[in-house]
């Protein structure tokens, strides 16, 4: 019973991944993203950022790093509580902030890996997403719900059925 309960909690956490991935990632920030590295008004902040002393560029990045994710609290407080509306338009908000996070990000890493405590959380959790990401549950979801060639319809009853069958075991 006990192996059931975490096969469904460790489903339905890397389903959620995936669609994070496939759905917010890859369709609205990763495009954010390169649209923000293409303009020549962000292009020109690289050697400053490069230059500001790590202490600084650490405080920036975790400051609209928790902003970001209060945010995203928040419109997962609203979303549960039934406000899917509202909370789809905050979490749609956040996404051009969390891409220019990931921006600074990629730019200022050399500077935020010099402190041991942040190496440590980024390699653990560089870690964590490699293991879900050769996980035989993740495999499993993206190959067979996410593949290109399948319907939605299709994809939604696949996975329903092997759901229901890893219940089963």
């Amino acid at each position: 019973m006990y192996k059931k309960i975490l096969n469904i909690f460790l489903i339905v956490l890397v389903f959620i991944y995936i669609i994070f991935e496939e759905l917010i990632w890859e369709k609205f920030a990763k495009p954010i993203i390169n649209l923000i590295s293409s303009l020549h008004l962000f292009t020109k902040f690289i050697p400053k950022i490069l230059a500001l002393n790590s202490y600084i560029v650490l405080i920036f990045f975790v400051s609209i790093f928790v902003i970001v994710e209060i945010i995203g609290i928040y419109a997962g407080v609203l979303f549960i509580s039934g406000h899917i509306i509202t909370a789809t338009f905050i979490y749609i908000l956040k996404i051009p902030v969390a891409a220019f996070i990931f921006w600074f990000f990629n730019i200022a890493k050399p500077k935020l890996l010099e402190f041991r405590w942040f190496e440590f959380i980024y390699n653990h959790l560089i870690s964590i997403i490699f293991r879900i990401k050769h996980s035989s549950i993740y495999i499993m979801i993206k190959e067979n719900f996410f593949s290109v060639r399948s319907r939605l319809k299709y994809k939604v009853i696949y996975i329903y059925k092997l759901l229901k069958l890893k219940i089963k075991k």
